[in-house]
C-alpha cells in the first residue's frame, strides 16, 4: 500500500501568532475510521504542541465527505529532523472495523460476539494490557455456549465449571477440544502475573480462537445439512 503524505502548516497550541506556524509533513489516513471509505484528503486543521525539547505532538482534523463526519489523527513529530516528519500514533474515533461472524454462531453465542468486538475496540485504542483479557472472556462464552448446545442436560454443570474442565468433559470434537485448550492456555497468560508461554502473544490467541470458531461453524453447518436431508426424505 502506498502511503500518501502532505505538507501542511501547523499552529502552535500555546501561541497563535503567525510566527508560531511551522511546516510539517504528515502521513494521510488511507480510509475514514467512521465509515471505512477510501480517503486521501488533506486535513482541515493542524495544531501542534511542544512536549519537550526534540519532541512535538500534532493534532490533525479531517473531514470525510462520504459520511460527513470529522475524525482526528494524533502524530508524533521529531522536531530535530530537518523535514519535521509526522508519524500517526492514535486515531479518534478508533476504526470501527469488527470481525464478522456467521448468523448461526451469533445466534448460538451472542455474548461471545459482543465481548469479542469489545476486545477488538480495546485493542484498536491501544489498550494492549486489557484486550487479551477480553478475548479470554469471549472464549469462555464461546466454549460454554457450544458445550451447552451439545449437552443441554448438563447446563448447570457447564456454567459452573472452570473453562479447562468444561473443555475436557464437554467438548467432544477433538479438533475443537485441542484449539479451545490452546486458546485457554494463551488466554490465561493474558490474565496472570507470569506468562507461561513467552513465545506466544495475543495475536496467537486471536488466531486460535478464530480457528475454534471455524470448526464450530463447520459443525453448525453440518448439523443444519443433516437435518435438511432427513426432513427432505
Amino acid at each position: 500500500m502506498i502511503l500518501m503524505k502532505a505538507s501542511v502548516h501547523a499552529l502552535n497550541l500555546n501561541h497563535y501568532e503567525s510566527e508560531s506556524c511551522v511546516k510539517i509533513s504528515l502521513e494521510l489516513p488511507a480510509k475514514c475510521p467512521c465509515c471505512g471509505a477510501a480517503y486521501s484528503r488533506q486535513p482541515e486543521h493542524v495544531n501542534y504542541f511542544q512536549e519537550s525539547p526534540g519532541i512535538m505532538t500534532a493534532y490533525a482534523t479531517y473531514f470525510c465527505p462520504a459520511c460527513e463526519t470529522c475524525f482526528f489523527e494524533v502524530y508524533l513529530i521529531q522536531d530535530d529532523s530537518p523535514d519535521l516528519l509526522g508519524f500517526p500514533i492514535t486515531q479518534y474515533p478508533a476504526p470501527s472495523e469488527a470481525t464478522s461472524f456467521s448468523q448461526e454462531l451469533s445466534t448460538l453465542t451472542p455474548k461471545f460476539v459482543e465481548i469479542y468486538h469489545q476486545a477488538e475496540k480495546a485493542e484498536a485504542l491501544g489498550l494492549t494490557e486489557l484486550c487479551g483479557i477480553g478475548y479470554r472472556k469471549a472464549l469462555e462464552f464461546l466454549v460454554k455456549d457450544y458445550a451447552i448446545s451439545n449437552h443441554p442436560e448438563s447446563k448447570e454443570q457447564i456454567e459452573s465449571f472452570l473453562l479447562g474442565k468444561c473443555i475436557a468433559d464437554f467438548i467432544d470434537n477433538e479438533k475443537i477440544k485441542t484449539l479451545a485448550k490452546a486458546s485457554a492456555w494463551l488466554g490465561n497468560d493474558e490474565t496472570h502475573y507470569i506468562r507461561k508461554h513467552q513465545n506466544y502473544n495475543v495475536q496467537d490467541l486471536k488466531r486460535f480462537i478464530k480457528a475454534t470458531v471455524a470448526y464450530i461453524d463447520s459443525e453448525l453447518s453440518f448439523t443444519e445439512a443433516f437435518a435438511f436431508l432427513n426432513n427432505s426424505q
